[in-house]
């Protein structure tokens, strides 16, 4: 019984030793520290605190209500900030190893509600200071509750950035002198982080938000994003400094499987498994009077390493002001790694059902002069693809389509950018690239509409179907907007094929080069109407447009089959348009080249078979050289077994007369050049007969029918006669086939009248 007594006693003996002791601790902290402080502080900065506890129970320390500011007399502040912190509580401390090591082990630090506010200096320290700290501290746990960050701009209250409602839990923290010269002056084996509100001013005229952030130590969330316009850029772009930035608005932006941190050489490096957009608005504004000045370097485009497996962005917007609205984006990419310096790769990108418009003004803006900047990167993606995308081009004012793209899918390979390509006019290589689309519809203006389905590029080879190029419009309201003489087109085609496509930049020339396109099944019909007046500028020669176009043009081979062209021309007078028809064309052309960049280029062949107003063979060969600045041509060619009241429908309504016999053969060679033209004309025929009609009523004039068959040889009696023609003078202001029938004509004449 004594000795339960005992330790009873000698129990209650230690307890009272450790409350007083742990009471005289407290009133000597309480008494004596803010002496201490305001004696030994020889800092710039004031420290106060409302209360303060010390328990040696569990080794804890704690201090209320804590105030620190910049004394009122302290200049040459290192760090110009005041904190307010509701309460800093440290337990576990291992005071042994404080007092003999000055070394501090703690297994918590929880700080409370900081409130601290740093103001940026007007001058950037560029000094290295060396670290004085020869103590080792570690903690178990570090923990900031309910904390608030901010950075304000030197000698203003301007907000620069801001950090609120900061949670922050850190676990096994070591800060040492080995670890205090590091871009992150501390290691740690784990860490969350959450805050409820975030800001920063990116640049004076764009500022960063978040509703929310979490962080841990795989795992990356990014809630109610956003980069907005903070002032008008208007207001500052004569003197912006900076890129210009996006607006941009996503929801959620999340990471997993992430590391980050400094490599042994102290670079930042970055790591994840995925990264993930739920969505994201991009809005860009479209600058149309950007510096003149110059950027000596646009730096890398991402300035550290960086590694992630996979990107996916979901339901996604990009607007560029007044250029650009893509919508209903879905991009994934895989496999992103970037070693700075020396290459940026990406295994694949693949954008899925885009719906993609740009925007176009109606009369040309002036082009300003551009930034110019070093680009300094190598960046490469293996595989590149589209899935199903739609693209419009719209007119900007009205938003009126004008181009409309279906159902598109596209691929290329090995796509590469370097400082070397970046300055060419395509600015990326490609080992392979191919595309398809269901359906395109192009409407260039009031007049025209132009489709086709079943678009396909695969490796330089190109193919397409139902091509149409109809008016929208009738050739009487056609007509009637005319100031001047002009010809209206229907065109179709069943295919269109182009084989092997080069195409590219030659210095600064377009160029389009291909051994052969084919075309099967086009009908093409030409309307041309004489009411109103003629268009009296001189018309070029086929010679000389290829000699002048402004681009590269190489097509060694074009193969027309089985197609047809119409020609309908329509006079005031004529009951209806008088027609041309040329059936069952086939035409091989030989060595189609533009002039630009040449001195020499091989003749143009074209060789024609045709029917002639549906009956008559007719062939012709026309040849012609591009670089002749005389534009000298021949042509020739003959016609079989023409029935010449075919003849009817095309001179009826303008010469008011038919005509009926029999033409066997007719055979023409004229050579010729701008100017003028000469050569052969020979005709085998019988039994012609002309008749005339009244151009009112349509009846025949017997008495000058009965004259004009009097002047006109009724055949050859069964010879072939061939006249050298007389030399035919060119219309400058009608076409290459005006100049030839003129030729036939004369031909005609000096054939068939016997004066």
């Amino acid at each position: 019984m004594k000795t339960k007594k005992k330790w009873l006693y000698w129990t209650i003996g230690i307890l009272l030793f450790f409350i007083l002791t742990n009471l005289a601790i407290n009133w000597l902290i309480r008494s004596s520290l803010p002496k201490i402080i305001e004696e030994q502080n020889d800092t710039p900065y004031q420290f106060e605190y409302g209360n303060i506890g010390f328990s040696l129970l569990n080794s804890s320390l704690y201090v209320e209500e804590i105030n620190i500011q910049p004394k009122k007399n302290a200049v040459n502040l290192d760090l110009d900030f005041t904190a307010k912190v509701e309460e800093i509580r440290v337990v576990g401390v291992n005071f042994i190893k404080l007092l003999t090591k000055k070394d501090l082990s703690a297994y918590s630090i929880k700080i409370k509600k900081p409130k601290i506010v740093y103001y940026q200096s007007e001058k950037t320290d560029t000094v290295s200071t060396p670290s004085k700290l020869g103590n080792i501290i570690h903690v178990e746990n570090f923990q900031i509750q309910n904390g608030s960050f901010t950075m304000m701009a030197a000698g203003s209250k301007k907000l620069l950035s801001e950090i609120k409602y900061l949670d922050l839990e850190l676990s096994g923290v070591n800060l040492s002198q080995r670890t205090i010269e590091k871009n992150i002056p501390f290691t740690y084996s784990g860490f969350q982080l959450f805050s409820s509100g975030i800001f920063f001013q990116v640049n004076p005229t764009q500022e960063l938000k978040a509703k929310s952030l979490k962080v841990n130590d795989n795992l990356f969330i990014l809630n109610g994003f956003s980069l907005t316009t903070a002032k008008s850029i208007s207001e500052t772009q004569n003197n912006f400094p900076y890129r210009m930035l996006p607006r941009i608005k996503a929801p959620t932006v999340a990471f997993t499987g992430m590391d980050w941190g400094f490599d042994k050489l102290d670079k930042f490096y970055f790591e994840a498994n995925t990264l993930k957009f739920d969505s994201v608005d991009i809005q860009i504004k479209n600058l149309r009077k950007p510096s003149e000045r110059r950027l000596d370097s646009l730096g890398h485009l991402v300035p550290f390493r960086l590694k992630i497996d996979k990107v996916l962005v979901g339901q996604s917007r990009l607007r560029i002001e007044e250029a650009l609205d893509a919508k209903d984006i879905n991009i994934l990419i895989e496999k992103i790694e970037n070693t700075v310096g020396e290459r940026l790769s990406v295994e694949n990108i693949t954008l899925n059902h885009p719906d993609i418009t740009t925007y176009t003004r109606s009369r040309k803006v002036k082009k300003a002069a551009r930034e110019a900047a070093d680009f300094i990167d190598h960046i490469t993606v293996r595989n590149f693809s589209v899935q199903n995308a739609t693209c419009r081009v719209n007119r900007l004012a009205n938003n009126q389509n004008i181009l409309q793209v279906n159902g598109i899918n596209f691929t290329s390979a090995n796509i590469e950018m370097t400082p070397y390509t970046f300055y060419e006019k395509i600015p990326v290589k490609y080992a392979s690239a191919a595309f398809t689309a269901t359906s395109l519809d192009y409407n260039p203006n009031n007049v025209y509409a132009l489709k086709t389905r079943n678009i396909s590029f695969d490796n330089g080879d190109f193919n397409l179907n139902d091509f149409e190029m109809k008016p929208k419009i009738s050739r009487s309201q056609f007509v009637k907007q005319l100031k001047k003489e002009k010809d209206i087109y229907t065109i179709t085609a069943k295919t269109v094929g182009i084989r092997e496509i080069d195409f590219g930049f030659q210095g600064n020339d377009l160029y389009f080069k291909t051994p052969e396109i084919q075309v099967r099944s086009a009908n093409a019909n030409i309307y041309r109407s004489k009411v109103p007046p003629d268009d009296p500028k001189k018309k070029r020669l086929y010679s000389k447009m290829l000699r002048e176009l402004p681009i590269i043009i190489e097509v060694k081979h074009l193969d027309l089959k089985d197609s047809k062209i119409e020609y309908e021309e329509e006079t005031e007078t004529s009951k209806g348009a008088g027609k041309l028809t040329f059936s069952g064309f086939n035409a091989s052309v030989e060595n189609i080249y533009s002039g630009r960049q040449k001195t020499k280029v091989p003749d143009l062949v074209a060789n024609i078979k045709t029917n002639f107003m549906n009956d008559s063979k007719l062939n012709a060969v026309w040849r012609f050289n591009p670089m002749n600045r005389t534009d000298k041509f021949s042509i020739k060619g003959n016609i079989y077994s023409f029935n010449a009241a075919k003849m009817t429908p095309f001179i009826k309504p303008y010469l008011h007369a038919s005509t009926e016999g029999n033409i066997q053969e007719v055979r023409f060679h004229f050579n010729g050049n701008d100017i003028n033209a000469a050569g052969t004309f020979g005709i085998k025929y019988d039994n012609l007969k002309l008749t005339a009609y009244n151009s009112n009523n349509n009846k025949e004039r017997k008495i000058l029918s009965t004259v004009g068959n009097i002047l006109v040889k009724s055949g050859t009696h069964g010879k072939f006669k061939e006249e050298k023609i007389e030399t035919v003078t060119r219309k400058q202001d009608r076409s290459f086939f005006n100049f030839f029938w003129l030729c036939i004509q004369q031909g005609l004449k000096q054939s068939l009248l016997i004066i």
